[in-house]
Formats: C-alpha cells, sequence, structure tokens
C-alpha cells in the first residue's frame, strides 16, 4: 500500500510510504478486514479476527455477523460498485456484541470492489438492543415505504392506465437506486417500460400480477451482474405488486360499478374517498417508523413469546376502546371472540412465518364485535431470533356490512322477478287459452289472421316469462331438483319436449336427420322436468334458427360413468369469438339472420343451470353460415 503526505519543509515533495496489506491493518485500533466484491474475506487483521473467530476466505455475513445469507439492509453492493464511498458508523451485532461497523470503498487499491471494513465493539458487557438495531435499519426501510407510499399515490390518481404503470416503473427504479437497473411489467399482453433480455450474469427479479386469483401479468426487475436483492428490497417488491392488484381488482370494480344503478355509483365513490383518506393517512407517517406506528389508521399489535402484549398502537385503542395502558401485559387470546381460533392460528404462523388478510372478530371494550382483516407474522431481530409476533389488522365492518346491502339487494331482485314473471305467467296461460278458443270458433279469414298474430305474441310473453321464472327459481335457490331414475329417456324427456313445441312449430322434425341416431329408452338419473326444459329451449333455437327446410338431428354416445347428448341443426351458427358468450345472461347474436327473430337470451343461461346442477357440462361447436351442434355431458347417477 502506498500513502503520500506533504512535507512540511517542501510543500511540493510527495513521501511515497509502501506498506504490506497485513502492516496496514494492524494499525488499525479497531478491527479491520479487506472484502472482496463476492463477499470474501481477503485480508483480516489480529484484533478482529480474535474478537470474531473470522478467517481468510470465508464470506463477511458467515463470518462477521453469524447469518447464513447477505445482512438485512446491507448496501454491500452501493460500495462495491463506488456509489456509495463510505458508510457511516452503524450499529449493527457482532458475534452476539454491539458494535460500531463502517464500510468504505478502496478505489485506488489497483482491484476494483474491495471494501475495506472497521468494527469497533460499543462495550464488552453490553449486547446491542432491538431498539438500536431498528434504528439502524430504519432509513432503509423507510425508504422503501415511501416508496410503496408514492406507488399507491399514483395508482390512485386520475392517471391512465399506461401513465400509472410507467409511474410504478419509475418508483421502482428511483427505490432500488442501482446503476444499470431496469423494470418492466407485462399486463394483458402489452408490455410498459424497457425490456432487457434475461442473462445468466445478470437477476431478474419475477413478481406475479394476479386479479381474482388470475395472473394479469408479471413484474420484472433487472440487476446487473454481481447485485442481489436485500430483504427489504424483496418486501417492496412484493407490496408493489400487491398495490398492482388491488388496482385492477378497482378498476374492474368501477367496470362493473358503471353498469349498475346510481346508489352503486354513489358506493363505489364513498369506497374511492375512504380510500383516498388511507392513502393521505399514510403519507403523513413516512417520518419515523414510530410515527407510523402512532399514526396508523390501522390496528398495529406486537406480542411477545408468551402471547402477551407489547405494544398497542393508537389504531388498536380506536378499534378497540381499550387504552394502551389497559392492555399492556394482557394476553393476547383474551380479546379475540374465539380464543381457541387464535391457538390454531399461531400454529400456522409458526409453520408458514405469517398469514396475510385473515377475516376473523375481536371484542371491544363494551363487548361489542369489530369485524377485522388481520395480517400476522413472526417478529424477528438481526439474527432471526423470534421476539414474538406483529399483527396489523383492517377494520373492514364497513366492507362487510356493504357486501351484505348488496347481497340484499341481489335478494329483493331475485325475489321481485319471481313475483313478477309468476304473476305474468299465470295471466298469459289464462289469456292464450281464451285466443286459443277464440281462434277454434273464428271463421273470418281476416279476424282469424288477426288473432293468430294475437296468439302467437301471447305466447312469446308466456315463453319470455317462463324463461324469467326459471331464472329466477335458479337464482333464488327455489327450483327443485327432484331426481330420480329415468328409465327410458326418449319417453319421459325428448318426447314431451316435442310435443310442446308443436303448437308452436306445426311442421317441426319432419326434415328430423336420423344419422346421429336420437335418444332412446337409455336410463340416467336426474329431474326429467328440468331435463324436458333443456330439450325444450334447444329444440327451440334449432328450430328457429335453421335455414330454410334446413335439418336438425339428435344423438347420444355411451362414455362409460356419462352419456354425451347433442342437438345439432343446418344453419348460420354463430360467430366463432361468440361460442363462449352465447350461455351468458342476456345474451343474444346479433347479425342479419338473426335480427328478426324474437328471444330472451335466457334460453341457454338456463340450460347452462341446470346442466350444472346436475354436475353435467355443456358447450357448442360450429361452422359459421353451415351448422351449429350444442353438446352436453351427464352423469348416469347422480351425487
Amino acid at each position: 500500500m502506498k500513502q503520500n503526505h506533504s512535507h512540511s519543509c517542501s510543500p511540493t515533495h510527495a513521501v511515497n510510504v509502501h506498506l504490506k496489506i497485513d502492516d496496514f491493518l494492524e494499525m488499525f485500533p479497531t478491527g479491520a478486514c479487506i472484502i472482496g466484491p463476492d463477499f470474501k474475506i481477503r485480508q483480516i487483521n489480529n484484533e478482529l479476527a480474535e474478537l470474531t473467530g473470522a478467517k481468510v476466505g470465508t464470506t463477511c455475513y458467515e463470518a462477521l455477523a453469524g447469518a447464513s445469507d447477505m445482512c438485512p439492509f446491507c448496501q454491500f453492493f452501493d460500495v462495491a460498485s463506488g456509489v456509495i464511498t463510505n458508510l457511516p458508523a452503524m450499529f449493527h451485532v457482532r458475534r452476539g456484541k454491539a458494535s460500531l461497523v463502517n464500510l468504505k470503498h478502496m478505489p485506488e487499491s489497483g482491484n476494483p470492489g474491495l471494501i475495506l471494513e472497521t468494527i469497533q465493539p460499543v462495550r464488552n458487557d453490553r449486547r446491542l438492543t432491538e431498539e438500536e438495531c431498528a434504528r439502524s435499519m430504519l432509513p432503509m426501510l423507510l425508504q422503501k415505504l415511501t416508496g410503496l407510499l408514492i406507488i399507491s399515490r399514483g395508482l390512485m390518481g386520475n392517471l391512465t392506465l399506461n401513465e400509472k404503470i410507467d409511474h410504478v416503473i419509475d418508483t421502482i427504479k428511483n427505490v432500488l437506486d442501482y446503476p444499470d437497473v431496469e423494470s418492466w411489467i407485462e399486463l394483458d399482453n402489452k408490455t410498459y417500460g424497457s425490456v432487457v433480455e434475461k442473462s445468466e450474469e445478470g437477476l431478474v427479479h419475477t413478481e406475479l400480477i394476479k386479479v381474482d386469483g388470475k395472473v394479469r401479468g408479471k413484474l420484472y426487475v433487472y440487476l446487473s451482474p454481481g447485485r442481489s436483492l436485500a430483504p427489504e428490497e424483496v418486501y417492496f417488491l412484493e407490496e408493489a405488486g400487491e398495490l398492482i392488484d388491488r388496482q385492477l381488482e378497482i378498476d374492474n370494480l368501477w367496470g362493473m360499478v358503471r353498469q349498475s344503478e346510481e346508489r352503486y355509483k354513489k358506493l363505489a365513490g364513498n369506497l374511492s374517498k375512504e380510500m383516498w383518506s388511507r392513502t393521505e393517512a399514510l403519507v403523513q407517517e413516512r417520518a419515523y417508523l414510530e410515527g407510523i406506528l402512532r399514526s396508523s389508521e390501522d390496528m398495529i399489535i406486537t406480542t411477545d413469546l408468551d402471547s402477551r402484549i407489547v405494544s398497542f398502537n393508537p389504531g388498536a385503542e380506536k378499534m378497540l376502546d381499550h387504552s394502551a395502558e389497559e392492555v399492556q401485559g394482557l394476553k393476547i387470546a383474551e380479546l379475540w371472540v374465539n380464543s381457541e381460533e387464535r391457538e390454531k392460528l399461531m400454529n400456522q404462523v409458526m409453520l408458514t412465518g405469517g398469514i396475510r388478510n385473515y377475516q376473523t372478530a375481536l371484542r371491544t371494550k363494551a363487548g361489542d364485535l369489530k369485524e377485522i382483516s388481520l395480517s400476522l407474522s413472526l417478529l424477528k431481530d438481526a439474527e432471526g431470533r423470534i421476539l414474538g409476533t406483529v399483527g396489523v389488522s383492517k377494520d373492514i365492518g364497513k366492507e362487510n356490512a356493504i357486501r351484505r346491502e348488496l347481497e340484499r339487494l341481489n335478494q329483493n331482485y331475485r325475489e321481485a322477478i319471481h313475483f313478477i314473471n309468476h304473476e305474468a305467467k299465470n295471466s298469459l296461460v289464462v289469456m292464450g287459452g281464451f285466443l286459443r278458443r277464440l281462434l277454434q270458433n273464428e271463421t273470418d279469414t281476416v279476424r282469424r289472421d288477426q288473432l293468430k298474430i294475437v296468439y302467437h305474441h301471447s305466447k312469446f310473453l308466456e315463453s319470455m316469462s317462463r324463461d324469467f321464472l326459471i331464472m329466477a327459481e335458479l337464482e333464488h335457490g327455489e327450483f327443485q331438483f327432484r331426481k330420480k331414475l329415468i328409465k327410458n329417456c326418449y319417453k319421459e324427456v325428448i318426447l314431451p319436449a316435442m310435443m310442446g313445441l308443436k303448437e308452436r312449430y306445426p311442421d317441426s322434425f319432419q326434415t328430423y336427420d336420423s344419422s346421429m341416431g336420437g335418444v332412446g329408452a337409455i336410463q340416467l338419473v336426474g329431474d326429467p322436468a328440468l331435463l324436458e326444459v333443456v330439450y325444450r329451449n334447444l329444440f327451440g333455437n334449432a328450430l328457429k334458427y335453421r335455414s330454410p327446410n334446413g335439418k336438425i338431428a339428435y344423438g347420444v354416445k355411451d362414455h362409460g360413468d356419462r352419456y354425451l347428448f347433442n342437438v345439432w341443426n343446418e344453419g348460420p351458427g354463430v360467430p366463432l369469438d361468440e361460442k363462449e358468450k352465447i350461455f351468458e345472461k342476456f345474451y343474444r347474436v346479433h347479425n342479419e339472420y338473426t335480427k328478426d327473430k324474437r328471444g330472451t337470451g335466457l334460453g341457454l343461461f338456463n340450460i347452462r343451470r341446470i346442466i350444472e346442477t346436475h354436475g353435467g357440462r355443456i358447450w357448442c361447436e360450429t361452422d359459421p353460415d353451415h351448422w351449429i351442434d350444442f353438446l352436453f355431458e351427464l352423469p348416469k347417477e347422480s351425487d
């Protein structure tokens, strides 16, 4: 090693001092060592070797900190690369002793990436307190929390989706603050940001973006070779992915709300305002971790290893009406409605490390129930020792009340549909019977044609009312599923469905194509009345939408424990991209051929519900402009 000193007598004269690296390290009155960019100790002085037992060639985090992986929140890579030249002394634990640790980049060593680390024990008889350890990690943790607040606020803003995703990408790059770091997002087959091709030398971290359990995309972060993510950075990326998930859920909710009545729009607006209020509250809580605990609207409770309450933030006081002094040292299970539930939950936390969004209830001071969504995890110190638990809970009483109100409104809607259509069906049956008798006795041709028109319109309304009634009964759970052994499917199901269509289609089935064999005296367990509804709708659609003089056909195949049925007809079919949509409620194909055909858009929806009730499934195959084939499976024995 070489050092230059100014000579007092000759300012321009430089003195070169040559020292071996071992001699240089021994000059330090404290423990000192040289660490390479691969984490391994290159040289170590006697002071540090005696203090820690470390040896040349071992990794710094193993030899000095006794850890199995890189120390949490360590800015090793920033110092090794020269991004940060010197880290001021910070409290750390070195072999169980409180120590001041300083890292310094060595740019002129001739060996890029070398780090000089000095370690000075605070006192030989003093261990680092949890508070000191936490404070040493606080600035880096708060940087990540601040980044999450910025992402949350940006996602809740009035920006387009493209602008929101670009904002997330920029924030991630700023928070990670590595040279050459790149981040990009793939969402719904669209890519945002600059994509970096995956290489063996670099690291690509991936977070899945899910909505309602379905993967919508991925969040990628690329680090240049030699870099790795610290635990708090992994946590930051996981939470950033969660924020994107939640924003997409909110966007989906808004899409549904726009199609609902004005009351739902007001409800969504109130929810949005509440989310804004919570986000603004988080912005004000980022100064220090203690400030976050004091100011958070969420309930944050920590316990020790005996499950006794250690800290009880103001959010918890507000939710449960207890003061922190009242519950200090109290068993946390005493606040739970079901103390055994807490014990079972702790067993799961000990096995998995934590749980998220677990819905339960606590008791307030007055004995009322408080519905919460709880995220519970183990609280550990810097060396990974378990100190207790930390639980963060959100008050979901309002959300659950809203959900129950929605369920009540849906219940009222189903009951109204059921009542209206039941009464309408009865009236239309009476009208249809009366019109039929008038037709039988009418001799005047003009009046007879007029009565036919009115009669067919009444039959359409009766059919529509029946479809609505079936839908309401299926959704309301009032459609009785009376399963029995059907000994002859043709006589008990198919034939009654055909006869029900004779009046509406007097010339039906005269062009029946027998190539598919029909359905004979097969046996299965099911509800013959409901299966008749299935065939009446499928035959009705085949007759209504077939091409002029087009054929229809139906058949069955034996697949062991199941039957495969089908109803086929010549005709225009449906576009390939609408094959799944035709089974949705109120959906109708709109084209030149169907625009004059009347229908409710409920027939196929009701059919699918009936078949699924029987434990089967239905789909369609089609050759547009030529034919369409509806196929459905039913088990021979219904559970």
